[in-house]
């Protein structure tokens, strides 16, 4: 795991796994460090990597205290279990809570049922609609300018989709329209699920994509 300072309190968590057709993908994710607990949107790969961040967090004095899942997939929520077992308040959509019940995988603590939800202070929760998956959600950190678009928002080095065994390509576009309604003028950084980070930008490719 890789962990990259993006803003004074806003890293980048980067893990790796090796997945059937694809390779050795990289996965991201963010960690917002605070005095008054830690954010954690998206568990790294594996429960190992997710008490790694747990340890670094509190050696800093910032121990992790909540933390979001945006969407149900292996790469956002493989550290759950883990968060669960530190007292790590976990959260996640129902939805999401359904399909990680659905393959008998640990659940969030905490089901979402609103479209928008405050995380923690500056910390805002989005689900646009269908795209990469049914489920998947944006989080907007108000602070740093930063979107963390998970799996709904492709890098821009790459030319497909990717995975969309749980796509609703239909739906991929709309959803992808309303994040950048809301954030795109205000977003300085936007983090795609997998890739370099980039800008605004990266709203516009991946609505292209959604229409070849």
């Amino acid at each position: 795991m890789q962990l990259k300072q993006l803003s004074d309190n806003v890293w980048l968590h980067v893990s790796y796994k090796a997945v059937e057709g694809f390779g050795l993908v990289e996965s991201n994710g963010v960690i917002v460090l605070s005095e008054q607990g830690s954010s954690i949107i998206d568990t790294p790969w594996t429960p190992e990597e997710t008490r790694q961040l747990l340890t670094w967090a509190k050696a800093r004095g910032m121990p992790v205290t909540q933390s979001f899942s945006s969407h149900w997939h292996e790469d956002r929520t493989a550290g759950i279990g883990v968060l669960n077992e530190n007292a790590v308040a976990t959260y996640a959509s129902a939805m999401t809570n359904e399909f990680l019940q659905h393959n008998q995988r640990p659940l969030a603590s905490h089901s979402i049922t609103e479209e928008v939800f405050v995380l923690a202070p500056g910390i805002e929760v989005f689900y646009p609609g269908k795209g990469h998956a049914a489920d998947n959600s944006v989080v907007w950190l108000e602070e740093a300018n930063i979107l963390v678009g998970g799996c709904l928002i492709r890098g821009a080095e790459t030319q497909t989709l990717g995975y969309t065994g749980d796509a609703d390509l239909q739906q991929w576009g709309p959803s992808v329209q309303k994040v950048l309604a809301r954030y795109g003028n205000a977003a300085t950084l936007v983090l795609p699920g997998h890739g370099e980070p980039g800008d605004a930008g990266l709203l516009i490719h991946t609505l292209s994509l959604t229409r070849q």
